[in-house]
C-alpha cells in the first residue's frame, strides 16, 4: 500500500467522522458526495453551499503558529495551508455557469482539520489572500509530480 492509498483511506474516514462537526459549525445540514471523484466533500443544495475537508494529522495550530511535522520529522513553521488548484477551478466554474443561467450561485468553502481542530476559508478571487504555486513533489506514489496548488495565507484563515 502506498503513502497516497493510506492518506486517502485516512481522508475518507475523517470525512464521516468530521460530518457532524461541520453542519455545527456551518450550522446546517450537509449532504456527503459519494463520488470518490468530487471535488467537494459536502453540499447543501438548498442553502448554495459546498465544503471540501482536508485532514492534516501532521499539521497542529500551537501559540498562534502553524506547525507541520515532515515525513522525515522535521519540525517548520507554515504560513499557509493549502488545496489543490482544480477545486477553485471547479468553484469559478461552477458559479458561472449558474450566472449565466441567472441561478443563485454557492458559496464554496476550504476546511482543514488540523491535528483534531478546524479551520477554514470561503473562496473568493480577490487574490489578496492566497497565491497559485507550482509544486514538484512526491504527493505519496512515491515519485515526484507536478502539481498546482493555492496556498491560503495563515491570517486569512477562520480558526473555528
Amino acid at each position: 500500500m502506498t503513502q497516497f492509498d493510506i492518506d486517502y483511506k485516512r481522508g475518507k474516514q475523517s470525512e464521516i467522522q468530521s460530518k457532524p462537526d461541520l453542519e455545527k459549525i456551518f450550522n446546517i445540514n450537509l449532504t456527503h458526495d459519494e463520488d470518490e471523484f468530487a471535488h467537494f466533500d459536502y453540499f447543501n443544495k438548498f442553502k448554495f453551499m459546498m465544503v471540501e475537508l482536508k485532514t492534516r494529522d501532521n499539521t497542529e495550530f500551537k501559540n498562534g503558529k502553524f506547525l507541520h511535522t515532515t515525513r522525515k520529522g522535521n519540525v517548520i513553521e507554515i504560513d499557509s495551508l493549502y488545496f489543490d488548484a482544480p477545486k477553485m477551478r471547479f468553484a469559478y466554474q461552477f458559479n458561472k455557469r449558474r450566472r449565466l443561467n441567472n441561478l443563485k450561485e454557492f458559496d464554496f468553502y476550504i476546511v482543514w482539520k488540523c491535528s483534531g481542530k478546524y479551520f477554514y476559508w470561503k473562496i473568493n478571487w480577490d487574490k489578496k489572500d492566497y497565491y497559485n504555486e507550482e509544486q514538484f513533489r512526491d504527493c505519496g506514489h512515491g515519485f515526484k509530480q507536478n502539481r498546482d496548488v493555492i496556498n491560503v495565507k495563515i491570517g486569512s484563515i477562520t480558526s473555528v
